[in-house]
Order: C-alpha cells, then sequence, then structure tokens
C-alpha cells in the first residue's frame, strides 16, 4: 500500500478515547487526528466589538470605580497603621523590659 493511503487507515484507526487521553500528546497519529476534529481558528475572535453603553453609564461606572479606590485607600491605610502600632507596642515593650532588667 502506498504510504498515504497508510496514513489515512491509521487515521481512522484512531478511537476516540485515544484522543482524549495522554497519547494525544505522544503519538503522532492521534495528534494529528485531534487537530483535524478541532473547529476552524478565527484569529481574530478577540477583536470582537463590544456594544457601546450609553454616556451616563460611563458616568456611575467612573463615580463607583473613584469610590472603590478611596475605599480601597483607607482600608489599606487602616491596615498599615494597626501593623504600625503593633511594632511601635512591641519596640516600647521590649524597651520597657529592657529598662527594668538594666
Amino acid at each position: 500500500m502506498p504510504r498515504a493511503d497508510t496514513e489515512a487507515m491509521s487515521a481512522l484507526a484512531v478511537e476516540p478515547w485515544e484522543i482524549h487521553s495522554e497519547l494525544v500528546l505522544v503519538s503522532p497519529e492521534v495528534c494529528e487526528r485531534a487537530r483535524e476534529l478541532l473547529p476552524a481558528r478565527d484569529p481574530e475572535a478577540f477583536l470582537a466589538v463590544f456594544h457601546e453603553s450609553a454616556p451616563a453609564d460611563h458616568a456611575r461606572a467612573d463615580k463607583g470605580l473613584a469610590v472603590a479606590v478611596l475605599t480601597y485607600t483607607a482600608v489599606r491605610l487602616a491596615e498599615t497603621a494597626r501593623s504600625a502600632l503593633f511594632v511601635l507596642g512591641a519596640v516600647v515593650g521590649l524597651a520597657w523590659l529592657a529598662e527594668l532588667l538594666h
């Protein structure tokens, strides 16, 4: 048999379970058959245009973003202040203990 017929028969001989297994990674025949079964690739799919929302929605979204940023900043400042107070308390405590033992 010619080589093309042999390859066609081996591609047809691939079982469905083989395509969904690790054989796709190691067997060239199974890999080729799996690629044949893939849908056609659309190289411009990520360029899909999203529908524009009304300008009022943009203003509301910008306001919501500003509030979210300010809230996040306030929370982070509070957490940092809390950590700083713990560190300051530990340093003062150690200094007080060193002074007592001196």
